[in-house]
């Protein structure tokens, strides 16, 4: 199951037809989104809204009329990549869209990441949302973020909607990067470390791709680099924010 929160200036649902034209924009696959009225679908865009994605996927979309409790996704909005260039926080949201998909598919892949991706992006669009707090990528997004990056079908450009990153000073003046999210792909998470430089985020996102496209672990001991000549050894060392997983540690020099 998929879940995130869709975080609205005002409490109101989109109408079907809304997030279906919108979809069209974000779908890679071409598929167009099937609306399903529920039992509580009102024409004044009230109650819920359900959708079907792929065989055997079902969206459902409920309306909050509060905001997100206990200061979750404001509290998540640090770890947005966007955040960490311009030091973004979140905007007051007064109501919020639950939206969840589920079914027997592949949600734990790529495929079914970017599925959900697609419909958030148009939802996001629908509403003129706020933003979209996405708990198991531990980050809260800006709206217009989200559908820019959502307009790109490529895992590099989604991928960092699928994670949050974390960032620590290092000993020696280092910093480390932690990814927040890969558990969605059945995947570890990556703490990377390197000296302050721009250059490490576009790192920690490429390794992250290449791990996400692969859909498998690299394995103690093997090596990954930007070139072929350039040969980063990977180890797996307890996370430094959940000591009960592990994580893949690349030392950047």
């Amino acid at each position: 199951m998929n879940l995130a929160f869709v975080l609205l200036r005002e409490a109101r649902l989109p109408r079907l037809e809304q997030v279906a034209s919108a979809f069209a924009a974000y779908a890679s696959d071409g598929h167009p989104l099937l609306t399903r009225p529920s039992d509580t679908d009102a024409p004044d865009g009230e109650g819920s809204l359900e959708f079907g994605l792929a065989p055997g996927e079902t969206a459902v979309v409920g309306l909050m009329p509060a905001p997100v409790p206990g200061n979750e996704a404001e509290a998540a909005a640090q770890f947005s990549v966007l955040a960490l260039g311009t030091g973004w926080s979140l905007p007051p949201h007064s109501a919020h869209l639950v939206v969840v998909m589920k079914g027997d598919g592949d949600a734990q892949t790529v495929d079914g990441l970017s599925r959900f991706t697609s419909l958030l992006a148009a939802i996001v669009q629908a509403t003129q949302a706020v933003g979209v707090y996405w708990g198991a990528a531990g980050a809260t997004h800006d709206g217009g973020f989200f559908t820019d990056l959502a307009r790109e079908p490529e895992i590099a450009s989604r991928i960092m909607l699928w994670t949050g990153v974390s960032v620590a000073r290092e000993p020696g003046g280092r910093l480390s990067l932690l990814s927040r999210g890969m558990q969605q792909l059945a995947l570890p998470d990556l703490l990377l470390t390197a000296r302050p430089a721009q250059e490490a985020l576009e790192v920690f996102f490429k390794l992250l791709t290449y791990v996400a496209e692969r859909g498998q672990a690299l394995p103690e001991g093997d090596t990954i680099g930007r070139d072929e000549n350039e040969k980063l050894t990977v180890h797996y060392v307890p996370s430094p924010v959940n000591g009960g997983a592990k994580v893949w540690r690349i030392d950047l020099e």
